[in-house]
């Protein structure tokens, strides 16, 4: 397998955990929380957490954004008290929800309370890495930035970092050789976020983090294509779940796997890994079973023959529409 960890990224590590291997791999928790993807067992979610531990991943993503708090909480309940400084934690502020209400908020004090909020649900008192979830388009990104530039002085934080911002906010607003975690959307089905890794992996600006790389379920789950959502479902606001080319190329890639004896998961994943801008990937498994297509990427020796489901379904249904 290649390796895709650089040593500019060798800080981001658990604060008393040493010889991690697959600090290139996170879990992320937004499904976990038991709100917006269906039908949610919570002892499920903590044995998912503890067979990822047990297969060396140290490195867990959440939000207080997710489940309203509860993602955060959860990782208090698997990892809390000694384990603590075992694992590395990464959360977001600036973004929020009331009931079905979302907005943004990206203020100094803001930002503020959204740390000592997750300090608290995660029972700890300090966060190894605390992002921008989302820039505020009311609040200069700047200021967002300067504020989170604080919090790690104060010492409440090791690292700061931020989400989903454009190629021209990275190129603008990162300095060269910043090497600033960035969470960013990329997958097979979109593909976009690629011009923005490249504005990240440019003099080293960002430590590039590959978030939905599973598209919440659509690229690994066949059932998806054609299954009604609950009308609580997150996924009703994801126009991907909507869109015939979407679709089209999952079936495709569930055809393309299943012929050539991969899992859709362990292909994806695979795919994502081949570019060479990506640093970390942070898939969100809800059960343990879901952790078996990551173990198969980390013990690969190569990511081509695995990757290959993927490259053949993006041409087929390329080829297609033209």
């Amino acid at each position: 397998m290649k390796a895709i960890a650089r040593n500019s990224k060798a800080a981001l590590m658990p604060a008393d955990e040493k010889g991690v291997t697959l600090s290139w791999l996170w879990i992320g928790t937004w499904s976990m929380g038991g709100e917006g993807f269906g039908p949610h067992d919570l002892k499920l979610s903590l044995q998912t957490l503890e067979a990822a531990y047990e297969t060396g991943i140290r490195h867990f993503d959440t939000a207080g954004f997710y489940a309203q708090g509860r993602s955060e909480e959860l990782l208090k309940k698997a990892f809390g008290g000694n384990r603590r400084s075992k694992v590395f934690i990464s959360s977001k502020g600036g973004l929020w929800r009331e009931g079905r209400r979302v907005w943004h908020d990206a203020r100094p004090e803001a930002l503020k309370k959204a740390l000592y909020q997750a300090l608290e649900r995660l029972g700890a008192d300090y966060i190894d890495l605390f992002q921008l979830h989302w820039p505020d388009p009311k609040v200069p990104l700047d200021e967002s930035i300067g504020a989170l530039q604080q919090l790690r002085d104060q010492g409440l934080i090791r690292f700061w970092g931020a989400g989903n911002l454009t190629a021209e906010q990275v190129k603008r607003f990162i300095a060269p050789e910043g090497t600033m975690p960035h969470q960013v959307h990329f997958n097979p089905i979109h593909r976009d976020g690629l011009a923005i890794l490249k504005a990240g992996r440019d003099c080293d600006r960002c430590i590039n983090c590959i978030i939905s790389p599973f598209e919440q379920g659509l690229l690994t789950s066949s059932r998806l294509l054609e299954k009604e959502l609950g009308k609580k479902d997150v996924r009703n606001r994801n126009p991907y779940f909507k869109s015939a080319f979407a679709k089209k190329l999952a079936s495709e890639l569930f055809s393309r796997c299943s012929q050539q004896g991969v899992s859709p998961a362990a292909a994806v994943l695979a795919w994502i890994i081949e570019h060479q801008e990506v640093d970390i990937v942070i898939p969100g498994p809800r059960r343990p079973e879901h952790l078996e297509p990551i173990r198969t990427i980390a013990r690969a020796r190569e990511m081509e023959s695995l990757a290959r489901p993927v490259k053949d379904a993006i041409h087929a249904v390329h080829t297609e529409n033209l």
